[in-house]
């Protein structure tokens, strides 16, 4: 499928359909009724491969590569080239090259350098981290001609001050602004401990209730942070004992010890009840006098190392303690900030320009591309992430609604500032009359 807009020689986009559906009622038809096809744009294929580990072997062999992951640092779009070609592309496995896919030769680099490891991730997922910084831009797109898919990559064009929207130009169909107060402004996260022990925190939004006037609390629950009070207030680790009569501190995130004392204490303390079970298995075997006494005087050093190494485990254990209460604090922040974050103020901005003689989606500007939108004295500049298209039977695009930014009715740009700034302008305007 290929929809072409008035005036444009190439397609503005193609895709393959996926679904077929015949749809008849009588309210509506008197014939044969309507047809509904369905499908996604060949962009689509990148979100259809994986990255792997090792994209020269096959899943059954990823486990001879020498890593687990793969580190890469490239440019962006040289990045996304090379993950098209090894992972869909002529440059793939035969089994997974996917059959009239051009991706040409590697582009000359542009874009910010961008450094990541991949692992089995969503290759759409991420060249859409890749192109955030609005740098990079990537599609796929058939070309009748050659009859394949050319993956290209492109720099984002900044037409702000050439392809603008407003009202006043009549190329706006629609345009909705909406200011919302806070949900919650204040949350308290409660950890583990019972009773008056239970740790207690709070975290308050202090500048949404000054504007708002509001002060909304909310309780978040989190007994798996394993932190209470003590009798002066403060949060200590709630701890139990290992089989070896030693404080268990819980697992550090990387999954290595919580400092490196504790690490080096905790080796030291495994070789010497390694030495003191090798040198009692010594004295188990002695036969002779002197056999045995050398093997006493090897059990008496090493229970002596063994205690030395048991006092200076549990002194690095206790020292510790301060490093894992630090870090169950950090994550007591961030479940408040999570909470504070869904439940923020927010600006939406919802545009819905339409085309005009003047200016036209896929002549003059397209996705990618950084327009600018002006609304009540207000310029706003983001990029065109997404194109809706209604077609007519022969293919032809009859509406062409762009999304500029994140928002739309489905999913709303938080632009808070922006449109804050639209509702103070407004009020100096009523001022004035």
């Amino acid at each position: 499928m290929a929809i072409y807009q008035d005036g444009v020689q190439t397609p503005i986009l193609t895709g393959q359909i996926e679904d077929f559906q015949t749809y008849w009622t009588v309210q509506q038809h008197s014939s044969q009724g309507s047809i509904f096809v369905g499908g996604k744009t060949d962009n689509k294929l990148a979100y259809q491969r994986l990255a792997f580990p090792e994209p020269s072997l096959s899943v059954s062999q990823q486990y001879s590569s020498p890593n687990d992951v793969r580190n890469v640092k490239k440019q962006a779009n040289v990045l996304m080239w090379d993950e098209v070609h090894k992972s869909l592309g002529p440059g793939a496995l035969a089994n997974r090259e996917v059959a009239g896919v051009d991706t040409g030769t590697s582009p000359t680099p542009f874009g910010s350098v961008k450094s990541d490891s991949l692992r089995y991730d969503v290759i759409g997922e991420k060249f859409a981290e890749w192109s955030s910084d609005k740098k990079t831009g990537w599609r796929f797109i058939y070309n009748p001609n050659t009859k394949s898919i050319e993956f290209r990559t492109y720099q984002p064009r900044d037409l702000s001050g050439k392809i603008r929207f407003s009202p006043e130009l009549g190329n706006l169909r629609e345009y909705i602004w909406t200011l919302s107060a806070p949900k919650v402004t204040r949350v308290i996260v409660a950890c583990q401990g019972e009773g008056k022990e239970r740790y207690i925190w709070q975290k308050i939004d202090s500048a949404s209730e000054t504007e708002w006037n509001l002060q909304i609390e909310q309780f978040v629950d989190r007994r798996d942070i394993p932190l209470k009070t003590d009798t002066n207030g403060n949060p200590v680790l709630v701890t139990k004992l290992d089989a070896d009569g030693f404080e268990d501190l819980g697992d550090a995130p990387d999954g290595v010890e919580w400092t490196s004392d504790l690490d080096r204490a905790r080796r030291d303390y495994q070789s010497a009840v390694l030495e003191r079970d090798s040198a009692q298995a010594q004295l188990d075997a002695a036969e002779t006098q002197a056999e045995k006494d050398a093997a006493n005087a090897r059990l008496s050093a090493a229970n002596t190392a063994l205690n030395e190494a048991k006092v200076e485990l549990k002194a690095q254990i206790s020292a510790a303690k301060a490093t894992v209460v630090d870090h169950y604090l950090e994550v007591i922040e961030q479940a408040a900030d999570e909470v504070l974050k869904e439940g923020e103020k927010s600006g939406n901005f919802q545009i819905y320009p339409i085309d005009t003689e003047q200016i036209m989606f896929g002549r003059d500007y397209f996705v990618g591309d950084i327009v600018s939108v002006e609304v009540n004295g207000v310029t706003y500049k983001d990029m065109v992430r997404e194109v809706n298209i209604t077609v007519d039977d022969g293919g032809n695009a009859l509406t062409v609604s762009p999304k500029i930014g994140d928002q739309g009715s489905g999913d709303p740009l938080n632009l808070y500032q922006t449109v804050f700034d639209l509702r103070r302008k407004l009020r100096k305007l009523e001022a004035r009359m």
